[in-house]
């Protein structure tokens, strides 16, 4: 059984004798504090279990490997059991990134820009001004929308200043590795399509006995 504690500390920090503590008080705190062990050994858990699961994953890559199969170079992986009812899938995303040249690019298209309206006149003229401004505009976060920005690598302009742009932009992306998403799927029979085991705690809700729906 487990000893009394002779006080608790409160909100501010202060040392509260146990006996002048409320009843709801006690039992809140004792509670929130179960939850939180529970919710913290079994993020821990959850760590083991991943970096096990990568150790396999990579112990099944250097197999392909020396059974002479080709592996994905951007470490995709998907394999089966050899009865083909489970299936582990690792998907790796990549993500591309704009760095400071893509400032000078967004210049250089502009002024390119404002040169052929100063030479024509017309809805024409603005047009590619307005899709450089549209290209370049800030996303709710402050970020560059690295689709938006890409969009102008597909406007077919054969001017040399407009390809010069189009060259320095392009050196301006980087592509690093995104999240990477990791999918276990099981087949109950043959028959079955492949069903995913879910960690996920929206997933785990327990079900409404009959009782609770009486």
């Amino acid at each position: 059984m487990a000893k009394t504690p002779s006080f608790m500390i409160d909100s501010m920090g202060r040392e509260v004798p146990y006996a002048w503590v409320p009843k709801y008080d006690r039992v809140r705190d004792q509670r929130v504090n179960r939850i939180v062990d529970r919710f913290t050994k079994a993020r821990s858990f959850l760590e083991r279990l991943m970096s096990d699961t990568l150790a396999d994953l990579d112990a099944i890559t250097s197999a392909q490997t020396e059974a002479g199969k080709e592996a994905s170079e951007k470490g995709n992986l998907q394999v089966s059991s050899f009865d083909g009812m489970k299936t582990v899938s690792l998907n790796v995303r990549y993500e591309i990134h704009l760095d400071e040249r893509v400032i000078k690019a967004r210049e250089m298209m502009l002024e390119y820009a404002r040169g052929i309206q100063a030479k024509l006149s017309g809805p024409e003229a603005k047009a590619l001004e307005a899709l450089i401004d549209w290209a370049f505009q800030s996303t709710r976060s402050g970020a560059l929308s690295v689709a938006r920005v890409l969009s102008l690598m597909r406007q077919d302009v054969p001017a040399k200043e407009w390809q010069e742009a189009k060259r320095l932009l392009s050196e301006s992306m980087e592509t690093r590795r995104g999240k990477s998403y990791l999918s276990v799927t099981t087949r109950p029979s043959r028959q079955h399509d492949p069903v995913p085991i879910r960690l996920d705690l929206a997933d785990c809700w327990p079900m409404p006995t009959e009782a609770s729906n009486e």
